[in-house]
């Protein structure tokens, strides 16, 4: 499989998840980036937080082209029906996806939708508005691919860029199991997602982005709860994580060239388990039959547009 983000088998084109697997776990990095394989059975929460995320920013989209707030939030709507409905169909080689949880569930994942753009998603005078670049176009779906070094790539996605108390922010929305406090946004901070948002926001728009509001969601059974909060980066800040990104990418790249991915066993059980768990814990000569039996391609690029 073509990996344009590789040159000659190394990587050069980097956004936040390749940078995470890297900080995390090399041999991690290793099957998800070079090999570009993942577990057959899809993680709820990924499909689930994937079309929420998708159906938020078919919203703003919309009302951007300059569809009202009704017209917007139906087509939305409609077409979250249409992704998360053919669910028991397998993939080629693969199990089923399909909502196996007893919260994220498709009628669960429709009712958020709707809930959050009935909170969140008309703008107010003293709310978020969204931001508007120097040629009147609305700043939405900002796709960017920005110099973080002379041979390296920083890629990503800004779904919104908003003015909120004169200042600028990135938005992004969060879905969670858990109850939406302080220490929910406590983990943002650091963050290469949020850190990274804010050092292209500022290359992008010329002018300084304050950090990243985030609209969390807690997925319940009978409920879903809403909480907004604000994670503010300072120019030093920034300058540390630009600092610190480019020391673990060198490193990945290195373990590229020698081909030797060391595994960190102190992060495998980290958020319910690593998907190559099963495969690290077992012998080397036979981890390649675990691969075959319950991992599929999968080639994550961070030069692909969104």
């Amino acid at each position: 499989m073509e990996k344009r983000s590789f040159r000659d088998g190394v990587q050069f084109a980097w956004d936040a998840t390749s940078l995470e697997l890297a900080q995390t776990c090399l041999r991690k990095y290793y099957y998800t980036m070079i090999r570009g394989i993942q577990p057959r059975q899809q993680n709820v929460h990924l499909l689930f937080g994937g079309l929420y995320a998708s159906a938020l920013e078919g919203y703003y989209k919309h009302k951007a082209a300059g569809a009202s707030h009704e017209d917007a939030m139906r087509s939305v709507v409609h077409t979250a029906l249409i992704n998360s409905w053919v669910r028991d169909e397998s993939p080629a080689g693969g199990y089923p996806m399909t909502f196996d949880h007893a919260a994220k569930t498709r009628p669960n994942l429709i009712r958020t939708i709707v809930w959050y753009l009935e909170q969140y998603g008309e703008e107010t005078e003293d709310g978020l508005t969204t931001y508007h670049l120097a040629d009147g176009t609305p700043a939405v779906e900002l796709s960017f691919n920005l110099e973080l070094s002379e041979d390296i790539l920083y890629c990503g996605h800004l779904d919104r860029v908003s003015d909120f108390g004169g200042k600028l922010y990135v938005v992004d929305q969060k879905t969670t199991g858990s109850t939406i406090g302080p220490y929910f946004f406590d983990q943002f901070n650091p963050s290469n997602q949020m850190t990274g948002y804010a050092w292209a926001g500022k290359v992008i728009l010329k002018s300084p982005v304050h950090g990243v509001i985030i609209d969390a969601a807690q997925i319940a059974i009978n409920f879903t709860e809403f909480g907004r909060g604000v994670t503010t980066r300072t120019e030093s800040q920034i300058a540390e994580w630009h600092e610190s990104a480019l020391w673990t990418i060198n490193l990945a790249r290195h373990a590229t060239e020698m081909e030797k991915f060391p595994m960190n066993a102190s992060s495998c059980g980290n958020y319910g388990g690593c998907p190559f768990r099963r495969v690290c814990s077992r012998p080397q000569h036979v981890r390649e039959n675990f691969i075959k039996a319950d991992y599929t391609e999968h080639n994550w690029d961070p030069l692909e547009a969104r």
